[in-house]
Parts: C-alpha cells; structure tokens; sequence
C-alpha cells in the first residue's frame, strides 16, 4: 500500500511512536490540533513502515520520497505545505526532548525537503469591521449577549486563538491600571501575555461582573449562563449564530479576527508578532523581563467602530 492508504487502519507502535504522539500533544492546547498533527505523523509513519525506514533518523532521501510520493499522487500542494510544516513542529518537540534519538529535525527548513509553494484559491479572510460591528449589534444586555460582546471585542482587540481564548481563567488574569492583562496559553504551550484595554476591557469587566453574580470567581472565564466552560466549538458556533441573525454572509470565525489584528493594527511589524506569539523571543527578553513589546500592538488596536 503506497502512502494513501486507510488512515484509520494504520496505528504506528513503539516508543518512538509514543514519543511523537506526547510531541503531537505538547504542541498545542487544541484537540483538534492535535489530531490534526497525529494524522500527519502516522501517514509519514506508514511510508517508513512500508520502505524500511527508520522514522527516528530517516535519510533525506527518504523524506524527498516521501513530498515526491505526494505530489505524484495529486496531493495538493497546500496539503503537502502543512504536512511537511506539522512534522517540522513535531520533529523539532522530539529533537528537544530525546536528543540522543532524533540528533536532527529531517523536516526544518536547514535540513528538510524544499517546501512546495503553496498558493491557497480561497487565502483565509480577514473579519470586516463592518461585519463585527453587524454582529456585536446583535448582542443585547441579556447574560449571553454581554458574555457574546466580549468575546467578540477580546477576540479583535488582542487577535487571539481560539484554543488560548477559552482557556483564559481568573487565576491568569490581573488588571493592569483600567485595562487587563491575560496571560494565554499559546501554541508550543507557550505563555504569551495579551493586553486587553478601550471597549474590550469595559466589555470584560462586565461580564466578570455577571460570573461574580453568580458566585464564580475562580476558573475558566468564557461558560455558558449554568455555569458551565465553553469550548472552543461553541465560540465557533456563536459567531456563526451571530453572523447568520445579523444577516453577514462573509465568514466570520476566531481565525478571522486573528487575521484582522494583523490586517487593521497600525503598529509595527516586530510589536504584532510579539503579541501574536509568531516570533522566538529575543535574547534581551530572557533577562529583561519588563520589556514587553507586544503591548504597543494591543494598544494600537483601533476598535472596531473606529474603522
């Protein structure tokens, strides 16, 4: 069986194998990002298991193989990007954590395949202000439209991912003069700090506001009107409900507003990948620990109704 085969009658075994799936898990927050990874392992799992080949220290010639098998098999090019992409991030988790077996990531750009140019037909789009304003009037002063309209203004004044959106808790939240600073959990499981100031921080004051109401003042900050924490698929879900009673048609999802942080936000270039958490900190930043020049980006977040 070439490297199409059925996925899911294909579980790769062995220590090595449990070390990428801890890889696959310690990389992200987000299950379904996980998955997502874990898929890609076991299809380059399977093209070693079919060749004889070592997946702890494959040869390049192996790796080219296999981008070659892809391509030839009509993969598109896109696919194959984030493929090679998920087993550098993998690779490069494994590399740091059993040196002694993975001496070099096979995958890095210094050492791995060339990476197919991949020209996506549909580029993910960016969230209108004219839409989020559309969808932010649809939030009235009910529980659920205050706990709505502030997801949507954290979500646009801070760019954040969704899986680091639902995990913010009390506990990893202090006030900063008349604004907020959350600390997030990143990609990686990196803790990246997210200034929340202008409408974002009146809008999260009053839904704090409403949790204390209600006698929670501790853990997760985003649930439901009973209490309980939402997840990431019921973000996804409300922007959809949001958008569809406010009659937008274009998308609009938490990677949408992402999208716009770094669309509309005029500061420069080095301060939003700080805030976006895209950038390897500086080594000053090791030792300087007040430095944070992601906090120009989040205050130079025009809102949305400024636009």
């Amino acid at each position: 069986m070439g490297p199409g085969r059925a996925l899911s009658r294909y579980t790769p075994s062995g220590a090595f194998a449990q070390h990428a799936m801890v890889a696959c898990f310690s990389i992200s927050a987000s299950n379904n990002t996980r998955r997502a990874y874990w898929t890609d392992v076991r299809h380059w799992f399977a093209f070693c298991e079919e060749r004889n080949v070592d997946p702890a220290q494959p040869p390049s010639v192996a790796v080219i193989a296999w981008t070659e098998s892809m391509r030839l098999a009509g993969t598109a090019p896109k696919t194959n990007a984030r493929r090679i992409a998920a087993l550098s991030s993998v690779y490069d988790r494994l590399r740091r954590d059993h040196p002694a077996v993975v001496p070099i990531n096979p995958f890095s750009i210094e050492n791995g395949p060339e990476r197919e140019v991949a020209l996506p037909l549909q580029p993910t789009p960016v969230a209108s202000p004219e839409a989020v304003r559309a969808v932010l009037a649809t939030c009235d002063a009910s529980p659920d439209g205050l706990r709505d309209a502030a997801i949507i203004r954290v979500l646009w004044a801070t760019g954040a991912r969704r899986a680091s959106l639902t995990a913010m808790t009390f506990e990893r939240l202090r006030r900063d003069r008349t604004d907020f600073v959350a600390t997030l959990v990143a990609k990686g499981n990196k803790e990246v700090r997210a200034l929340i100031c202008g409408r974002a921080a009146t809008a999260l004051a009053v839904w704090l506001d409403q949790l204390r109401a209600m006698g929670i003042v501790r853990g997760h900050i985003w649930r439901t009107t009973a209490g309980a924490v939402l997840r990431e698929k019921d973000v996804w879900r409300m922007l959809r409900r949001r958008a569809k009673h406010a009659g937008i048609v274009e998308q609009i999802t938490p990677h949408t507003f992402r999208v716009a942080f770094l669309t509309f936000n005029p500061a420069g270039l080095e301060s939003k990948q700080d805030a976006a958490g895209h950038a390897d900190p500086a080594t000053t930043r090791l030792y300087d620990r007040d430095n944070w020049r992601g906090r120009e980006a989040f205050e130079a977040m025009p809102e949305v109704e400024d636009l």
